[in-house]
């Protein structure tokens, strides 16, 4: 039953629409005139069907519901359509976040149910759902949105129902063809024509449905369009790369969820070659950071991503990072160009990198180009150098050490153990000489790589000594090796791998087919190795073959694993699983 003041009201308003049509028995019998009269109030019906209440009024019912006042069925009318603004006088509170939301969603709830809501109020409630700026918006704001949706979702089918088949206005034409923007996958179907460049259906939607620029509607656009583009091949998928990025930037709600959508699917790309654009996006300070900052505890959106995606992007940062030091800094000095190239052969396994700059590098940042973008980009992570002036240094984590490299030819390398380190590895300033980087020179401790012509083959071998080898040479896939799929990749998750590259496995390689196995070769193998042992409990139930290694060398976990041993992450250790 409709209450008497919303019959009052309906009279009112019936007799301004007829006031409004020009339909009065003075035009009964004028075909022409009535045919006019018609098309006005058709015109006049649709604006009418989108009216809103005054602003000032909708405001104060909003306020007097959010000081706890029980509100009327007009008040309750009035401030369907501002339930997702910020309330002036009311601590710029959205009516959505209040924990008395739910209770008025239950009245607008039970009048849909008898017939007594109003259109224009549910429509009203309709734009406060277009409305939601989810950049604003907090955790009770955006449960409360969520409770919106589910109430237009569950109501929508009655209220078209009661307008039947006759004059009704734009939005809800749309609605009736698009009822999947009240869903819980709202635009999905719009992403792969959004993605393309084709905004024909959402700027109808937005125009008749009067969805804002600023409305949750277009973050979930972009993300949508970023899931639409995961699914496309290879070559489709990175080429549409810039066009994602241009969007994620322009609606940046669900960065972050498109960003690791984005990094996991480059990852199961055939070539994960490093593509430049999305680096510079993805590691910029103000988005995840540089991925060398995740084991700091500086980065932690890097933690959205599985490990092997994080080592991708940090393979791409360290080649950039080795470039800018011997491309820019080292060439400066006509150091040895050989060094790039050595290095970079370790590039997979390498973890975490610092610039140390010299104070005629630092100087030279107001007049070199290319020195001033690379000293902005290591910003907040580099050091520098006190005592050195004409040097610059590049620190590399591989494994448990940190080599330390000097873009002066006249200078060493040292490669140092971690564990053992006399420098603070993350201090912002250094001396450069033997009291610091280069304590190596006086005390012996660590390797110290010389660089005379053909030093890189004794460098190799000194590295080798540390259990430091190559990269697995690769078919362009970094960091998880070569031809792996995205179902073998799954297999990271499991917790115990097989293991070739100190836990980084190969993951086509077939586990025991190159070597077969023996105790006697066991043994042979393990007594190369200090800090690694065997420990034999097959006479338990239940029990296996282990092998220790305190050291974790790189080069023995490459030899267990082509003996058949599996790593297990539980134990720390490996142990036999045999045919």
């Amino acid at each position: 039953m409709l209450t008497k003041a919303r019959l009052n009201r309906l009279q009112n308003e019936l007799n301004a629409c007829i006031d409004s049509f020009g339909l009065h028995s003075d035009f009964l019998g004028q075909p022409a005139v009535v045919e006019k009269s018609a098309k006005e109030a058709e015109r006049t019906f649709q604006g009418y069907a989108k009216a809103k209440p005054n602003r000032d009024d909708a405001y104060a019912a909003a306020r007097e519901f959010l000081r706890g006042v029980e509100l009327d069925d007009w008040k309750r009318d009035l401030i369907a359509s501002v339930l997702a603004e910020p309330i002036t006088g009311a601590a710029n509170e959205l009516v959505l976040a209040s924990s008395k939301f739910k209770s008025l969603l239950e009245k607008y709830e039970a009048e849909v149910k008898t017939g007594d809501l109003w259109r224009l109020t549910w429509h009203g409630l309709l734009t406060s759902y277009f409305s939601f700026d989810p950049l604003e918006a907090n955790t009770s704001a955006t449960n409360g949105w969520a409770q919106l949706r589910g109430f237009l979702e569950r109501t929508w089918l009655q209220m078209s129902h009661q307008s039947g088949d006759g004059v009704i206005p734009d939005w809800m034409t749309v609605l009736r063809g698009d009822p999947e923007i009240l869903t819980k996958n709202p635009v999905d179907k719009y992403a792969s024509q959004y993605l393309n460049g084709d905004t024909s259906q959402v700027d109808r939607l937005k125009t008749d449905l009067g969805i804002p620029q600023s409305s949750w509607f277009w973050h979930q656009l972009v993300l949508s369009a970023v899931r639409s583009a995961t699914k496309l091949g290879d070559l489709e998928f990175q080429s549409s790369i810039p066009r994602l990025i241009e969007l994620i930037r322009e609606k940046p709600a669900f960065r972050d969820e498109a960003i690791e959508a984005v990094l996991i699917r480059y990852h199961d790309c055939v070539n994960t070659k490093p593509h430049e654009e999305l680096r510079e996006f993805v590691v910029h300070k103000e988005i995840w950071r540089n991925p060398k900052l995740k084991t700091l505890g500086m980065a932690p959106a890097w933690n959205r991503v599985p490990d092997g995606v994080w080592k991708m992007v940090m393979t791409w940062v360290t080649e950039r990072a080795l470039k800018d030091f011997f491309d820019i800094l080292a060439a400066r000095n006509s150091s040895d160009a050989g060094r790039l190239a050595f290095w970079s052969k370790y590039l997979q396994q390498i973890t975490w990198t610092r610039l140390v700059f010299g104070s005629e590098t630092m100087a030279l940042q107001y007049s070199n180009k290319a020195v001033k973008e690379l000293i902005a980009r290591e910003r907040g992570d580099y050091a520098e150098l006190l005592a050195n002036k004409k040097s610059d240094a590049f620190m590399m984590q591989i494994g448990d050490f940190i080599a330390v490299e000097f873009s002066v030819t006249s200078n060493a390398a040292y490669v140092y153990q971690i564990k053992k380190l006399k420098f603070d590895r993350n201090s912002k300033y250094y001396n450069g000489g033997t009291d610091d980087l280069k304590y190596g020179f006086s005390s012996g401790e660590g390797v110290r790589i010389l660089h005379p012509p053909g030093w890189e083959e004794t460098a190799t071998y000194q590295l080798k000594q540390l259990g430091i080898y190559p990269d697995v040479k690769s078919t362009g896939r970094s960091t998880l090796g070569s031809g792996a799929t995205s179902a073998t990749k799954a297999n990271l998750s499991n917790r115990e791998t097989p293991v070739e590259n100190h836990r980084a496995p190969t993951l086509n390689q077939k586990v025991g087919d190159t070597t077969k196995f023996s105790m006697a070769k066991l043994h042979h193998l393990v007594e190369g190795f200090k800090g690694a042992k065997i420990r034999d409990e097959r006479g338990r139930v239940g029990g296996r073959l282990w092998v220790e290694d305190a050291n974790q060398s790189q080069f023995l976990s490459g030899e267990l694993a082509k003996l058949g041993f599996w790593w297990s992450i539980t134990k720390d250790a490996w142990y036999y699983r045999g045919d």
